[in-house]
């Protein structure tokens, strides 16, 4: 794959001219005209100006815009301090820009937020598929040549990485997380850090489930932890992160559990039966989705007064309420989880033929314009990020100024 590239639209200039106050060089925006220099009274002050650029939308669209306005502006925008503020001013939450998915018939990358593709032209169906997304990058798997690829598709930075041993000599199922391994809180500009790939593997004949891990700081898989658990293998499905430990579905309404401190694994039994997400609750526990008919439903995990942990159910939300009544007519009853961004808290519904977002915090909702039948979907976040060429390749993210 190569280097992803932003497209300038012709019509950049005039949209710049329209969404931000002028420049502090007005020569500069029109391709490098010359035109007399005002007075100094009129250029807004650095300090105003990123006051200004502070508060655009924090989709990655907008900086963008801006940064191409004039090289004083890129370099306000491209500042590392402006963009911890800016990351700070929104929250500390990237947005939401689109998912991968491993359904046939559809791109691997399917966008959410306008001005934001990924072309994964030369990533064909069948010979990669998607394992998780978090902190800015993607890990993918070939099957052809039983690789994983940590890939950020902001920066075009690509990693491979090969099949841990053990999990090439046996006939296994298996699963892997990409995570930040920079010992921070602030995880909306991972791109340049170290990172962690967690893959746990099932064997189907002796019904073990093992786990290592994969350090970019060393280069090498790390220990392998093995549990066994009756008919526990695990699935093909999104994870989800809490502080030091990972969490994954299993075949056998269970979650597996690894904990990255102890290097260890463990089972969590889930009393429900059906389609979940493993999800993050508001006070920062682990929890699960589920749907039955049009209610989704929450629960969480944690400790009684004496120390033992068990699920309670936490809150229930009817759908009924949220969707248009002509899409409940249509969907048939097909209606389960399919994914959740744990940055965003944004939770994803496939309710027939659609998905849709339901932004847990302000329970706004949204339809994904792409239509198309999901089991498990892999949301991709990431604020704006500088050091972007223009161009066009196979493999790429692409903002589209004129959307």
């Amino acid at each position: 794959m190569s280097r992803q590239h932003f497209f300038p639209n012709p019509q950049t200039e005039t949209l710049d001219r329209h969404h931000f106050p002028q420049s502090p060089n007005p020569g500069e925006l029109a391709g490098g005209r010359s035109r007399a220099d005002p007075s100094p009274l009129q250029l807004p002050p650095d300090d105003l100006l990123r006051e200004i650029l502070l508060r655009l939308p924090p989709e990655p669209i907008h900086l963008f815009r801006a940064s191409v306005v004039s090289k004083h502006w890129r370099s306000l925008v491209h500042d590392a301090r402006f963009r911890r503020r800016f990351r700070e001013f929104h929250g500390g939450t990237p947005p939401v820009l689109g998912f991968f998915h491993n359904q046939l018939g559809h791109s691997l990358f399917v966008p959410t937020s306008g001005g934001f593709a990924l072309s994964t032209a030369s990533m064909r169906h069948g010979e990669w598929r998607t394992l998780d997304c978090r902190h800015g990058r993607a890990l993918l798997h070939n099957n052809r040549t039983r690789t994983l690829l940590v890939w950020d598709p902001m920066t075009g930075d690509e990693r491979y990485l090969p099949f841990p041993t053990q999990a090439h000599l046996e006939i296994v199922q298996y699963d892997g997380a990409v995570l930040c391994a920079a010992g921070h809180s602030d995880h909306g500009d991972c791109h340049w850090c170290p990172f962690l790939v967690a893959f746990v593997f099932s064997n189907h004949r002796d019904l073990i489930t093992s786990a290592c891990v994969y350090s970019s700081e060393t280069g090498v898989w790390g220990e392998i932890t093995s549990i066994h658990i009756r008919d526990s293998i695990v699935d093909a499905s999104p994870t989800a992160l809490l502080g030091s430990t990972l969490y994954w579905l299993s075949e056998n309404d269970s979650i597996i559990e690894l904990d990255l401190d102890k290097n260890s694994l463990d089972f969590i039994e889930v009393p429900y039966a059906g389609q979940i997400i493993i999800i993050l609750i508001e006070d920062g526990g682990l929890g699960f989705a589920g749907v039955d008919q049009f209610s989704l439903h929450f629960w969480s995990r944690a400790a009684s007064i004496d120390g033992v942990r068990s699920w309670t159910h936490r809150r229930v939300i009817d759908l009924e309420k949220l969707l248009a009544p002509e899409v409940v007519a249509a969907c048939m009853n097909r209606v389960f989880p399919v994914g959740y961004a744990e940055d965003a808290n944004v939770i994803f519904i496939y309710v027939y033929p659609s998905i849709y977002m339901i932004h847990l915090n302000s329970m706004h909702i949204e339809e994904v314009s792409e239509k198309g039948t999901y089991w498990f979907v892999f949301p991709y976040t990431s604020f704006y990020t500088p050091g972007i060429t223009t161009g066009g390749g196979d493999d790429q993210a692409v903002l589209l100024n004129g959307s």
